[in-house]
């Protein structure tokens, strides 16, 4: 480079207009770099001011969809329950309908008079109730109603608690069942009306029979209730009053016992409740239930007690000054298959066996004292009926309709166990139609029992006790009543 002081002005300016244009040059160039990229921001701030306003307005759109959507699927589902709501309700009413419910219980009018709860529609109210269970069962749960749901306690203490609720509801329903009254009246064969109170719901027939006879003061009545359902037909002891059509006039027929002051009757009729008695309308217990069975067999119904079975009185019954045991028993007999066959004893054990079979022999244990000349084992195939009637001081033996004699001395007090002595394996076997009364039965009274009971078709051949019974009969004169003492004898075995 040449030294400033031997250039010449000329040059010097040429040198000085050359660095003048290179510091304008890089000065525009910096000024162009600089508006480049502040429209480079200026785009990229438009961009993303116009990606957020889309956003916006689409997440708005779509949230007002989405909530226009779910107001349309409710609108549809209330729609269709509100639909099915009201068929289910029509269906009710046709149903009430076909069921003939008055019009007046429809409107609510008549209902004060026939019910205790005034201004109350109990046609509707039962209706109301009704749709109200149906309609929380056919509910859908999306969660709960899953085939395997995901265990949680809560849920699990809440079903627990439903189940107690429902079975609140069910012990309601039973107490509103029980508490559906009707002023029962059947009328007998002269137009005479019987009235009494019954809850049909609750009440068998044989429950309205017991209170029939308590009510109207004809306990040695045997009782029938007709009623004519397109035929005349007798109404089943063990149905329930409900089951018949109780707007049809029901007929009340009563016929005199065969023997007076029935005192118990086991006519094992409900397999369910073998010790029930038809007197009292109560039932008692069973010891040891899986050795008691109920049979039906040769047209009757009974029971085969074994073992240490026995059936149980709900109360003890007095045998007093005069009593009747009457009962139906199953040949062949195995005498051999155990000595002591007890029919009747007292609440303990070994007391008072009034009835006995002791090896095949008829009598009382506890006296001693058997009847001769008849033996159980002699009985042939079928039932049989036997009688035991105390009177006088003395007792009366009887087997199908016919006497085997009279011993001295009879049985007095309780009776509480029938068919074995308790705790004891001297069970009776097969019985039927168990009866004691507060009488003596006549000879007469107990063939009746008897000729009522037998088969329709009964073998005329004399059996071989019965030729033996008559031969000593012939041969033995009956004794007076006079030769007979008071006292009863001691309890001793059985030689």
């Amino acid at each position: 480079m040449a030294d400033p002081e031997q250039l010449s002005p000329r040059m010097l300016e040429s040198l000085l207009g050359e660095m003048e244009g290179t510091t304008k040059t890089a000065a525009t160039g910096k000024a162009a770099a600089s508006d480049q990229g502040r429209t480079r921001e200026v785009h990229r701030d438009f961009f993303q001011g116009m990606v957020e306003q889309l956003t916006s307005t689409l997440h708005k759109e779509f949230v007002v969809r989405l909530e226009s959507e779910i107001d349309r699927v409710r609108l549809a589902y209330a729609e269709a329950m509100q639909k099915e709501k009201e068929g289910f309700q029509e269906q009710l009413w046709q149903l009430a309908q076909h069921l003939k419910v008055p019009e007046s219980q429809k409107t609510g009018e008549g209902c004060a008079e026939s019910s205790s709860l005034p201004e109350h529609n109990l046609t509707k109210e039962q209706l109301q109730s009704f749709e109200e269970v149906a309609e929380l069962l056919s509910k859908r749960r999306e969660f709960l109603d899953q085939p395997s749901v995901p265990y949680c306690k809560a849920t699990a203490v809440t079903l627990k608690e439903l189940v107690k609720r429902t079975e609140t509801l069910q012990e309601y329903c039973n107490q509103r069942l029980a508490a559906l009254t009707l002023d029962f009246a059947p009328k007998n064969l002269a137009g005479k009306a019987f009235p009494v109170q019954v809850q049909p719901a609750v009440d068998t027939v044989k429950t309205v029979k017991q209170r029939l006879r308590a009510e109207h003061d004809c306990q040695s009545c045997v009782v029938k209730l007709c009623v004519s359902q397109e035929q005349v037909m007798d109404m089943q002891d063990l149905e329930l009053l409900m089951d018949y059509d109780l707007e049809q006039e029901v007929t009340l027929i009563l016929v005199d016992s065969l023997v007076a002051n029935p005192v118990v009757r086991l006519a094992f009729e409900d397999p369910a409740s073998l010790a029930f008695d038809s007197v009292s309308g109560r039932s008692g217990s069973v010891d040891h239930p899986d050795q008691v069975v109920s049979i039906t067999t040769s047209g009757r119904t009974g029971v085969n007690i074994q073992g240490r079975g026995c059936l149980v009185l709900p109360k003890p019954v007095a045998l007093g000054e005069e009593w009747t045991i009457s009962v139906w028993t199953l040949g062949p007999i195995d005498v051999g298959d155990h000595t002591y066959r007890d029919l009747v004893d007292s609440m303990n054990s070994q007391e008072r066996i009034a009835v006995i079979l002791a090896r095949g022999r008829l009598g009382n244990y506890n006296s001693n004292s058997f009847i001769e000349g008849f033996n159980a084992r002699d009985l042939t195939s079928g039932w049989h009926h036997i009688a035991v009637v105390g009177q006088t001081r003395c007792t009366t033996y009887y087997v199908d309709g016919q006497s085997l004699g009279t011993k001295r001395g009879r049985a007095r007090g309780a009776i509480g166990v029938v068919g074995n002595s308790r705790g004891c394996n001297e069970s009776w076997g097969y019985m039927s139609d168990f009866q004691i009364f507060g009488v003596a039965a006549s000879d007469a009274q107990i063939k009746n029992i008897y000729e009522a009971g037998a088969p329709s078709t009964p073998d005329t051949n004399a059996e071989p006790w019965q030729v033996a019974v008559a031969r000593q009969n012939s041969d033995l004169s009956s004794p007076s009543l006079s030769d007979f003492s008071d006292s009863d004898s001691s309890a001793r075995s059985f030689p």
